[in-house]
């Protein structure tokens, strides 16, 4: 056990964890230009990042409904599946009610086709 923590503690033990969410210098640290946030830096940090994906979540909800629209003549279980998914991501980006006319679409799409299907 003790020969495991001392590997553990050893500075060369290089392991990827997390890099992604914060970046830390090797003793752990914040970067020189990365300060801690107080409460309204970190509210106008969030508002800025919301405004950075509002023109994405805009695609998005683009993308899905016309998959959507797609759906209705074309492989609908296929292409409604899809323009579910991407509802749920564009409403989550902020494209509320393209999600919402995307993901509606898409699982009636998806239930007319079930519904139909015996019969051709």
């Amino acid at each position: 056990m003790d020969e495991r923590r001392n590997r553990m503690d050893d500075a060369r033990f290089d392991e990827e964890i997390a890099a992604e969410v914060l970046p830390l210098n090797r003793d752990l640290t914040l970067p020189e230009n990365e300060k801690p946030r107080t409460g309204r830096e970190e509210e106008a940090h969030i508002h800025e990042r919301k405004q950075d994906y509002a023109g994405i979540g805009k695609v998005t909800g683009i993308a899905a409904v016309i998959l959507a629209a797609l759906s209705l003549f074309i492989l609908p279980v296929f292409f409604g599946g899809a323009a579910v998914v991407l509802g749920f991501i564009a409403r989550r980006l902020g494209a509320r009610s393209l999600g919402n006319w995307a993901i509606g679409l898409g699982a009636v799409s998806i239930i007319i086709s079930l519904i139909f299907a015996p019969f051709f």
